[in-house]
């Protein structure tokens, strides 16, 4: 009962007595209860107060159950639902699981199914804030080894802008500009321009990268998210002497999905594939479009060790890794998957022990896409 206190439930049904009765046993139970009469006041009090539970009746007058559930996942996307259905109604239960109810509960309903309900609401909760925290862990762990890649890139155009200031403030020096030292001036300024562009590409790219936020759906330029991830991945690349090929399709339909977590996902196989070529060798990123099987793909492809059948078997399982210390902890590939996941794509690797191996992301073009 100790731990209940910390969580917060909120009760909304029409019906007065099966809600007093329901908030006197959470209350009971040293759970923080409230409570809303209507769908609409339950929507507006989780708004205000964010409870970690939300159990609604789901036949209420106005916005009925099934859409505090949809309204609620959409704009607190952590918050943990039960839905309390009539006994029979079994077509609305599977619906409320369709959009993500945490479980249902049928009327009239039992101490045990209501307490059991919970548990289990609860044991999610603490599950997708655990695999949230992996999921930045994993983020963070890609950024250190992307800082000093990023570094580099940034010193060079920073290198190139100052070589070319002292340029100028020698020519000045030396008096009045000519016709064509003001030539030289407009051409180097331009230059100085490019670099500096160049370096706030880099920072905003790494900036958005570490960013931790809840995935974004919009509609997506391949092309601009693959320049992105070769832009931060390029470094790591020329100093492990990897021969670098891009192929990318003339033509390549938009996509929708989270721009970030995308390209976590290709920095990811990008990474993996440099440290599978410790001695150096040829990584190939290829974009392709197949929209007329209703997906495009992007795969990353290295010519490095090769992975065994028995570890290709294991490889999207959490903290399993074939690396050596300090190479990361195996959360690369299972962040990957799980990521694609949930852009309703998929993560197919296709490996030999000593001919390399090709990692496959799939993902639905816009028109076929179907995720929020």
């Amino acid at each position: 009962m100790s731990d209940n206190n910390s969580w917060t439930v909120v009760v909304i049904d029409d019906e007065e007595d099966i809600r007093d009765v329901m908030a006197m046993m959470l209350q009971d139970s040293g759970y923080n209860t409230q409570t809303a009469s209507d769908g609409i006041a339950g929507v507006d009090l989780c708004y205000k107060i964010l409870p970690q539970i939300v159990i609604t009746d789901i036949r209420m007058p106005g916005m009925d159950g099934l859409k505090v559930l949809e309204t609620l996942k959409k704009n607190i996307p952590d918050i943990e639902i039960i839905v309390a259905t009539a006994f029979g109604e079994m077509d609305i239960a599977i619906r409320a699981l369709q959009l993500d109810a945490s479980d249902f509960i049928t009327k009239p309903i039992s101490h045990e199914a209501f307490f059991m309900a919970l548990t289990r609401a609860k044991e999610r909760f603490t599950a997708r804030k655990q695999l949230k925290l992996i999921l930045h862990q994993d983020k963070m762990m890609s950024l250190g080894r992307l800082a000093a890649s990023v570094a580099h890139e940034i010193n060079n155009p920073l290198s190139g802008v100052l070589n070319y200031v002292k340029l100028m403030l020698r020519i000045m020096e030396k008096g009045m500009l000519t016709e064509d030292s003001r030539k030289k001036f407009i051409n180097q300024l331009e230059l100085i321009e490019s670099e500096i562009s160049r370096c706030t590409q880099i920072v905003s790219g790494l900036l958005t990268f570490s960013r931790k936020s809840e995935p974004v759906f919009t509609t997506i330029d391949l092309k601009c998210l693959l320049d992105r991830c070769v832009l931060l991945s390029r470094h790591k690349m020329e100093l492990s002497k990897i021969e670098f090929k891009l192929n990318i399709s003339r033509v390549l339909p938009e996509i929708k999905g989270d721009f970030n977590q995308l390209q976590q996902c290709v920095i990811n196989l990008i990474f993996n594939a440099v440290d599978a070529m410790p001695d150096g060798g040829t990584l190939e990123l290829t974009a392709e479009n197949e929209s007329v099987k209703g997906f495009v793909t992007i795969s990353v492809k290295d010519s490095g060790l090769g992975i065994s059948e028995k570890d290709l078997n294991h490889i999207y399982e959490p903290f399993f890794t074939t690396k050596k210390d300090g190479y990361g902890i195996g959360l690369g590939l299972s962040t990957v998957y799980g990521i694609m996941e949930r852009h309703k794509g998929s993560l197919e690797a296709k490996s030999r022990p000593g001919k390399g191996s090709v990692f496959i992301l799939r993902l639905p073009v816009e028109n076929k896409f179907s995720g929020k």
